[in-house]
């Protein structure tokens, strides 16, 4: 909901069939019943003045008229304390709207209650605006156009004040309203990812080293607040969702072939006081543990497993090069000290209309284990019917939790995907017990972006991996 607070600029009382508005005193609006409403009979269509009092926001339940001073009258019934009302407006999110307000006692002779007033253009939500305190029975619209052309379109007004006509509030229309520079998935488009999901407990890594170091950029959690990059992190201009690109031919990290831009959890939240890790597996306040692991490094840790969830759609995966790499990307991650106890993979195969999704769990120093959850990960599995297209938006949830088995405590990993349809996948629960993680030094963090499985294409300037997220929250015990 918005709220404009605004002067009217008039006189508070006027004569109205030999009685005057009488200002009164409401210190506690609640909305007031509409009885009814009618106009001046110049509505277009079957946009009709019962549709701004019917309670729906839907673009199709709208009072439209053009031209300006079209009128749009509110019985409540009986007279009561009006303090405020609130208009919503058809396409209100990409055009101001022009108004006034008038109140009556007897429907016939009107008042000015708020003199003319200009919409914010942001929202089709309800908003709000003062007005004169004044008894009537009667509110009127006066439409005077929108910043385009002379048409008044209102989805809904409402009334505040006091009286027997209070009610519970019917809603705003916030919830499914249109603002203006925010897309469907109610993410800024024209704002850096930070402004659209909280990065405060995150730094990115990226496939370059643009400050010749002789080591890839990292972005730190305090930096990256209001930051992005062009080429490898930034926000998509229709979604609003958060981009990570990764370009095969990149720079890498230290232990790893593959380039990446990818968010590495950071439970420190900026506090630089506190490593990044401390390198002999002791956990610190910026990492997590299992909670098998021995109660003294649960007490020095930030936190006792955990749970991501994101939503995403991968965008594009490589198509060139060796047959065992190509069209691989890992989404998301739980990094140990040294060992990953679950790597997810996305692979859809250049012959493949689909891709597949599975993981990789890396007992410690030991071979992985992989887990198939939708399609087969092979270098030639057939096309999975089941499969997840490329731009398909899904979410997935990685959860590691600790679980009685008759009174032996094992710490379980839980990997589920959700289609958009709301169709459910889990795999089977995956237990770690003998994984090599529950001791008192090795610690966790998670991670998330695109992570290239591929160093082998030939034309990384338009064979590359992208994913964008529209979702990525974790939390801890």
């Amino acid at each position: 909901m918005q709220r404009l607070t605004l002067a009217c600029g008039t006189a508070a009382l006027a004569l109205m069939g030999g009685a005057a508005l009488a200002q009164t005193a409401c210190t506690d609006p609640a909305q007031l019943r509409v009885v009814s409403a009618v106009d001046d009979g110049s509505f277009d269509g079957s946009y009709g003045p019962e549709y701004a009092v019917d309670g729906m926001f839907d673009p199709d339940s709208r009072w439209s008229s053009k031209g300006a001073g079209k009128t749009l009258t509110l019985d409540l019934g009986e007279a009561q304390q009006l303090r405020e009302a609130g208009l919503a407006f058809y396409k209100g999110d990409e055009r101001r709207n022009m108004f006034r307000l008038e109140a009556s006692m007897d429907g016939e002779t009107f008042a000015p209650v708020l003199g003319e007033t200009t919409s914010q253009g942001g929202t089709t939500a309800i908003e709000r605006v003062d007005i004169e305190d004044v008894e009537a029975r009667y509110l009127r619209v006066v439409g005077l156009g929108n910043e385009g052309s002379e048409w008044n379109s209102v989805l809904e007004v409402q009334v505040y004040g006091c009286g027997s006509g209070e009610m519970a509030a019917s809603g705003d229309g916030s919830d499914g309203a249109r603002v203006a520079g925010l897309s469907a998935y109610g993410l800024r488009t024209d704002a850096p990812p930070s402004e659209n999901f909280d990065l405060t407990r995150w730094k990115i890594t990226l496939p370059v080293d643009r400050d010749g170091n002789g080591k890839v950029d990292e972005i730190e959690e305090n930096d990256l607040q209001g930051w992005s990059d062009p080429d490898f992190f930034y926000t998509d201009p229709v979604t609003g969702g958060m981009v990570f690109r990764a370009v095969p031919g990149g720079v890498t990290t230290q232990n790893s072939s593959y380039v990446r831009s990818e968010l590495r959890e950071m439970m420190r939240g900026g506090d630089e006081s506190i490593s990044t890790r401390i390198d002999d597996g002791t956990p610190n306040k910026n990492n997590w543990v299992f909670g098998t692991a021995p109660a003294e490094a649960q007490e020095l840790a930030g936190g006792v497993d955990g749970t991501m969830r994101a939503t995403l759609a991968v965008n594009q995966v490589t198509r060139i090069g060796e047959r065992g790499k190509v069209g691989r990307v890992i989404i998301g991650q739980i990094h140990a000290k040294d060992d990953e106890p679950i790597r997810l993979y996305y692979r859809k195969l250049p012959t493949n209309k689909f891709g597949s999704i599975y993981f990789a769990h890396e007992p410690v120093e030991q071979d992985d284990l992989y887990v198939e959850v939708i399609g087969d990960r092979g270098d030639m599995a057939p096309n999975p019917e089941d499969g997840i297209a490329l731009d398909e938006v899904f979410s997935y949830e990685i959860r590691v939790s600790t679980e009685d088995d008759d009174g032996t405590a094992r710490p379980m990993l839980h990997v589920t995907i959700t289609r958009d349809d709301g169709s459910v996948i889990e795999a089977e629960p995956f237990d770690m017990s003998d994984s090599g993680y529950s001791h008192g030094k090795d610690f966790m963090y998670f991670k998330a972006g695109a992570y290239s499985q591929n160093n082998t294409t030939t034309w990384p300037e338009r064979d590359f991996d992208q994913v964008t997220f529209y979702k990525l929250e974790v939390e801890h015990e």
